[in-house]
């Protein structure tokens, strides 16, 4: 799996968990919804570092919380260059 679709994937788990709709993160976050949409549609290859900080601090998750989910360190975790 690319590691764009697992940070969209636990992003939405996260706040699905936390019952906050996308409109509402997004308005905390002070990200647009297109921005969102386009990382949990996985239509936008590249995930910022300073968005996805801004969505967890948003979410009240850590870095390190949010990455030491195990699916991060799957062995077969491809992160796409072209």
């Amino acid at each position: 799996m690319l590691l764009n679709e697992l940070v969209s994937q636990k992003l939405e788990s996260i706040r699905k968990e936390k019952k906050i709709k996308v409109y509402t993160l997004c308005k905390k976050a002070a990200i647009s919804y297109e921005t969102y949409r386009s990382i949990r549609k996985n239509t936008n290859k590249d995930i910022f570092l300073r968005t996805l900080f801004i969505l967890l601090r948003a979410l009240e998750v850590s870095p390190a919380e949010f990455f030491s989910d195990p699916m991060f360190q799957d062995e077969e975790l491809d992160i796409d260059f072209k």
